[in-house]
């Protein structure tokens, strides 16, 4: 089983806060998870390409 961390430019103390940087982006309507990393410490990861398309990579992680 394949394990990987992701690396976050900016973290949130809540999930609630996460997904709120989020909505303040206007990034809301695109698909995405909450990730807490090992400092239990949270951001968003959004999947796809029309992440890509959107530029959401200038702000928040994105995965294929």
């Amino acid at each position: 089983m394949a394990r990987f961390d992701i690396v976050a430019p900016k973290t949130y103390a809540t999930e609630a806060n996460a997904d709120k940087a989020v909505k303040v982006r206007g990034f809301d309507d695109l698909r995405y998870f909450i990730y807490k990393n090992w400092e239990d410490r949270y951001f968003p990861v959004f999947v796809g390409q029309p992440a890509i398309e959107r530029g959401v990579h200038f702000h928040f992680n994105c995965v294929g």
